[in-house]
């Protein structure tokens, strides 16, 4: 068994995580070269691209609400603000002005915020969960495919390997000005590459704030309202532009909220997507339901039988620290080998609730409807809170348990290795 005061073991094992994590990037990025986007919502995207280029324009606005009828067509509504075009257009520039070069800087910008994500946890937790969340997202298939197209919804997901750390350290630290002004920012440009953020996050962290008014956003309240400023200035392009053509974009998202509202029943999002993004789940759509999961996994190669039984086991292991987490938080029993470290995480679980319950609140209030999976994509990293709690624990209480964890990380390693290769 794996012994977790072995150091130098468990620096082998994460330098294996990191090698197959970049090897299976560059691999599933070679198998899918073809020199154009791929899907109806690439082809759009890119031919915006392109066509601000050629028009020699600024981006203010992001990706169309509903998917137009034609290429030219400005008649449907966009997401307010630029960001997204603008980050595709720096990454097709840099990339030799192609589609595939601007992919390719798209891969290595995924892997360079990433870096921050795992410098913190490597800083801030124990070993022994630095490794076993590197396993896990080494493989994981939502951030892999992040890394390997331009999407609008994957850029809310890279920024969450920010986002985490800075909430965390805004509740951790004493000092928390510089982390105070980066919150509302970075969720600004989350929100520019997708409109759901609106109804999800962010009204999730300013509730959050407001629960927490005494203990501590109050005297933060001035670093706080700077960032909100900054969140601002992204959109005062947008917002300059929109007065000056009499708030035609504004009106033609208020047009289609009409429409939404005439035709949809009111339901709850698929929420349960945060839990599905720590999982093997790849989030394909299944037409033939179960009939399509089995015919993945069996048939065409022996050795997927192996990565069929980690697929379950994946589900077994969120769904079993997600209890474990929340019977500790609602219990009172949370605790790790530092209290500041556990009071922190407890605020990060009640945070990863709260976001729950907004979401559903503000979908159902909007009549947005279920609210597909990559609608929630700027939460990617939230859903590993309780899997870094459950470790942590594990690694102070019940230290002879954690083999098991890290026998199920690795294995699952190898099992998604040989399932993309």
């Amino acid at each position: 068994m794996i012994n977790v005061n072995n150091k130098k073991l468990l620096i082998i094992l994460s330098i294996i995580a990191i090698l197959i994590g970049i090897f299976l990037r560059f691999h599933i990025y070679n198998k899918s070269v073809v020199g154009y986007p791929i899907g109806l919502d690439g082809e759009y995207q890119f031919y915006q691209l392109k066509k601000s280029i050629n028009e020699k324009k600024f981006p203010i606005e992001g990706v169309f609400l509903n998917t137009p009828d034609t290429y030219d067509s400005e008649e449907n509504s966009r997401v307010p603000g630029g960001y997204f075009y603008l980050s595709y257009m720096i990454k097709y520039f840099i990339g030799g002005s192609t589609y595939e070069g601007a992919r390719f800087v798209n891969l290595i910008t995924s892997i360079l915020i990433s870096i921050i994500f795992f410098v913190w946890l490597y800083k801030r937790f124990s070993l022994a969960t630095f490794t076993i969340i590197l396993m896990l997202m080494s493989v994981n298939l939502y951030f892999l495919n992040a890394g390997n197209n331009i999407y609008n919804p994957h850029n809310p997901l890279l920024l969450s390997f920010i986002f985490l750390p800075v909430l965390y350290e805004y509740l951790y630290n004493d000092k928390k000005f510089i982390y105070a002004v980066l919150l509302f920012p970075i969720l600004a440009l989350s929100a520019q590459c997708h409109f759901s953020n609106f109804f999800s996050l962010i009204p999730s962290l300013i509730i959050f704030l407001i629960i927490r008014w005494k203990k501590d956003t109050k005297e933060n309240i001035i670093p706080l309202s700077i960032g909100v400023f900054i969140s601002f200035l992204t959109y005062l392009p947008y917002l300059i532009y929109q007065f000056q053509n009499n708030f035609e974009g504004i009106s033609k998202i208020l047009g289609r909220k009409s429409e939404i509202d005439a035709v949809n029943i009111i339901q709850p999002p698929q929420i349960y997507s945060i839990l599905l993004f720590t999982t093997n789940e790849p989030g394909y759509k299944y037409v033939n339901g179960i009939k399509d999961i089995i015919n993945m996994y069996f048939g065409s190669n022996p050795l997927y039988v192996l990565t069929f039984i980690f697929y379950i086991l994946s589900f077994v292991f969120a769904l079993t620290v997600l209890i474990y987490a929340y019977k500790h938080f609602f219990t009172k029993k949370m605790l790790t080998d530092d209290d500041k470290k556990t009071n922190t995480l407890k605020e990060l679980l009640f945070f990863y609730i709260l976001y729950i319950i907004i979401s559903i609140v503000f979908y159902m209030l909007a009549n947005i409807g279920a609210g597909r999976p990559h609608y929630f994509y700027s939460s990617f990293t939230l859903g590993f809170v309780p899997i870094i709690y459950f470790v942590e624990n594990m690694n102070y209480i019940k230290s002879k348990y954690i083999n098991y964890i890290f026998l199920y990380a690795l294995l699952n390693l190898i099992a998604i290795f040989i399932y993309r290769i």
